[in-house]
């Protein structure tokens, strides 16, 4: 007679990973939609142009597919790097 198997750690492991995958794909969901979806073309527009006008990337991530979010925190690295020199829409710090 053998005993019925018992879930050992690694059914629990797929359990609980999956259980954090779903709580968290809200969170992804809101950090993946586009600056253009969050904010319309106009503005994200203006975004973009601010962004790529201070960023000092080679490939910056300046781009309306990006979040809104993305592309405010390089307009803010770019305006650090460029100091007394920035624009005045700069982040004043």
């Amino acid at each position: 007679m053998t005993s019925p198997r018992k879930p050992g750690i690694r059914a629990f492991g797929l359990a609980a990973c999956l259980g954090w995958a779903l709580l968290a794909t809200p969170v992804l969901a809101q950090a993946q939609t586009s600056c253009t979806a969050s904010i319309g073309a106009a503005k994200a527009k203006v975004l973009v142009e601010r962004c790529l006008n201070v960023s000092p990337a080679t490939r910056p991530p300046c781009n309306a597919a990006n979040s809104c979010a993305l592309i405010q925190d390089e307009i803010a690295r770019g305006c650090v790097f460029l100091g007394k020199d920035a624009p005045a829409y700069c982040p004043k710090t």
